[in-house]
């Protein structure tokens, strides 16, 4: 049973098989599972504004057309040409994105 129907059940002066105390019971029962979920969506709703920060902290950010240069020549100073090596520029540019 729930809160509104023991509420019709006590409005209409009686109740099937049960007592003031049950009521009484089943009533601070459903207090205490009502204060839990609020504290559980509470949380719940605390990681999901703590994702998004964290979502929106790993975006990848642009970078100008010098950068991307700058980049390329630290790079190609260190490096053989190959396709292996184009990969690794890539990465590079990446990574240098996501520390802006």
């Amino acid at each position: 049973m729930n809160a509104n129907e023991l509420a019709d059940r006590l409005e209409q002066g009686h109740w099937e098989g049960g007592t003031r105390e049950q009521a009484a019971t089943m009533l601070r029962q459903q207090q205490a599972e009502y204060y839990s979920l609020l504290v559980n969506h509470d949380k719940l709703y605390a990681k999901v504004i703590e994702q998004q920060a964290e979502i929106e902290a790993l975006k990848a950010k642009t970078l100008t057309d010098e950068e991307i240069m700058v980049l390329y020549e630290e790079y190609i100073e260190t490096q053989y040409a190959s396709e292996s090596n184009v990969l690794g520029f890539a990465r590079a540019i990446l990574r240098k994105a996501g520390e802006k």
